[in-house]
């Protein structure tokens, strides 16, 4: 039989309400543990805070270096545009200097000038007798000088003919196959065709040099590049109507209906700057020879500008020959057969692309550009607490415009004595650098800009101008929305959709 356990008190029902509204009581009085408490909820709200406080600051940090990469790598892709620009004129003058050279030794290897000055020569030993009966002693003289003078003027030839000669050998093949392969034109071509990759190559270099490499903060992947023209159209890709994407033509391959006049641009440079450069091929040789002889004859010197007057100012040495005469006409028929005979219509230089829109927009669409930063979605600290805004990657942007500054100005001095030149005041005139005339006697030093003289303004904005550069502008481009929202070619990156936003709309919403 079950018998209840005797240390086992059996509580009244009222002793059992009593103890508990005791305790109750006492509860609510008691304070013991509620710092605790607050303590638990206080720690997840500061962490929490402190969440969204490293969050934002990611964020932030990341817009910054994505706007970073998008300045630098944009400036870097024009730059490089800007470097083959001026290498397009680089090689310009090149081809304008080879022309030039090639008719200088041509003259030299045929010897023409020299052949027609003996017969010259000759005469003048006939004319020679002529003097000896004359009345005066100064012209009866004549009778032994001219005949000491040709031949001298003959010993004189030789010597130049065959100094000219053993050059126009090693040096007019080389100068022949350069225009008969077309290799200037040739890798004008090739360096016009490769500049934006160059450019992309560059931009998208350093654009991962802002970004990590590598698993770290913010990303898992280096972040891109991309540069744009400012038709929507991206560096690098085809479909660009056969025309190259920086601005300039080839004049012989152009097939616009602008092709006649960039034809008759080029062929205008090349005979300016082929001339000039024969011209100057010319004088070099033929004062040399004067300063030489005058040196050698201890006579007084005479300073150079002084030679620099009429079509015969060569003829201070050998003026009974005519041989400086006849040695630029025969050097000028020669560039005159090359431009005309054989290339008529090659080996042209490039030129500058021209539009029919108006200058404002001409200017945007060819010589302004875009370039645009890709970067992978920065994972969130907390992501179950705080989700990512963006579904797409993060993209930055910069434009950046092609443009030639002011020639800067400098003086030509008139030629010093070394001796004296301490005491020799520095007077001139203001010439533009690009664009000036060469002499080794002058004496350039820079100054203050003055007027503009030398060349027409048409080759001054073109590849006849050896200093474009570029600049970062305010990202403006109308065609940036559309940008924006087209994948990179080539590029694993999501981009993001503007809804149909307008190009006013988004100038007012653009930060640049």
């Amino acid at each position: 039989m079950f018998k209840p356990m005797k240390h086992i008190k059996a509580f009244h029902p009222k002793q059992i309400c009593r103890t508990l509204s005791t305790f109750g009581a006492e509860l609510h009085h008691d304070q013991r543990g509620s710092i605790s408490v607050a303590t638990v909820f206080a720690f997840l709200f500061l962490t929490m805070l402190m969440g969204l406080v490293i969050n934002t600051g990611l964020h932030v940090d990341r817009k910054v270096k994505i706007q970073n990469a998008a300045d630098s790598a944009t400036y870097s892709g024009g730059t490089i545009v800007a470097r083959s620009m001026n290498t397009l004129t680089f090689t310009n003058y090149l081809l304008c200097d080879v022309f030039a050279l090639t008719a200088f030794l041509r003259e030299a290897r045929d010897r023409n000038a020299e052949t027609l000055c003996y017969p010259i020569l000759d005469q003048w030993d006939q004319t020679a007798a002529d003097f000896k009966n004359a009345p005066l002693p100064k012209f009866s003289q004549l009778t032994e000088g001219i005949p000491l003078k040709t031949e001298l003027e003959r010993q004189l030839l030789r010597a130049i003919g065959d100094y000219q000669s053993a050059v126009a050998e090693k040096l007019l093949p080389v100068c022949e196959e350069i225009l008969a392969t077309e290799m200037i034109p040739e890798f004008q071509r090739a360096l016009s065709a490769s500049t934006p990759q160059l450019a992309n190559l560059a931009a998208n270099e350093i654009a991962n040099r802002h970004g990590p490499t590598g698993t770290g903060v913010g990303a898992d992947r280096p972040m891109n590049a991309l540069m744009w023209r400012t038709d929507a159209m991206a560096f690098g890709t085809q479909n660009f109507d056969g025309l190259y994407q920086i601005p300039v033509v080839d004049p012989v391959n152009d097939w616009s209906e602008r092709q006649s006049r960039y034809l008759d641009e080029s062929k205008d440079g090349r005979w300016l700057f082929s001339f000039r450069f024969l011209s100057a091929a010319n004088r070099e040789m033929l004062l040399n020879l004067d300063a030489n002889l005058r040196a050698a004859r201890n006579d007084k010197f005479v300073p150079p500008e002084k030679y620099f007057q009429g079509r015969g100012y060569h003829n201070g040495v050998a003026k009974l020959s005519q041989f400086a005469t006849m040695w630029r006409g025969f050097t000028e028929a020669n560039l005159r057969k090359l431009f005309c005979d054989e290339y008529p219509a090659s080996n042209m230089p490039f030129v500058i692309r021209r539009s029919s829109l108006p200058r404002n927009q001409a200017i945007e669409e060819d010589f302004m550009f875009v370039g645009v930063a890709y970067w992978a979605p920065l994972t969130e600290n907390m992501p179950g607490l705080f989700g990512g805004s963006r579904s797409t990657d993060q993209i930055g942007f910069a434009q950046t415009q092609l443009f030639t500054p002011r020639n800067r100005q400098v003086q030509r001095l008139q030629h010093i004595n070394i001796d004296s030149a301490r005491s020799t005041p520095a007077t001139g005139t203001y010439y533009f650098q690009e664009f000036m005339p060469r002499h080794p006697e002058f004496i350039f030093t820079s100054y203050p800009p003055s007027r503009s003289r030398g060349i027409p303004s048409v080759f001054r904005f073109g590849l006849w101008n050896q200093n474009w550069n570029v600049q970062l502008v305010p990202a403006t481009a109308a065609a940036l929305p559309t940008i924006l929202q087209t994948a990179p070619p080539e590029l694993d990156y999501e981009v993001p959709s503007l809804g149909g936003l307008s190009v006013d709309e988004f100038r007012h919403l653009n930060t640049h």
